[in-house]
């Protein structure tokens, strides 16, 4: 049952992380979204929710340790990727706009 719960706070988790890029992305709509720096709009909910998101992730897969071993990192990440695969595609997009 914990196995469960933790899959699907991992899933959740991972949702609230990329939506939490999907409102800066909006908020940033025309910008670039740098990596490593703040991007010029950095709206509070995003903030909210990418701890939030982050935070479900991490205990899940702490969770899934027992079941998984060193896998659940691999978990941790996959959960991540979506989120942060979005921000290149955003740049992509803004750079083919110009």
């Amino acid at each position: 049952m914990i196995d469960l719960v933790a899959w699907l706070g991992v899933f959740a988790g991972g949702a609230v992380f990329y939506q939490s890029v999907k409102v800066v992305t909006e908020a940033n709509a025309g910008r670039r979204l740098p990596y490593w720096r703040r991007p010029e709009v950095t709206p509070r909910a995003a903030i909210g929710l990418r701890v939030v998101g982050i935070a479900l992730v991490t205990a899940s897969a702490a969770f899934l340790v027992p079941a998984l071993g060193y896998s659940a990192i691999a978990v941790l990440v996959m959960a991540l990727l979506p989120g942060l695969v979005a921000i290149p595609l955003h740049n992509r997009r803004i750079t083919a706009d110009e």
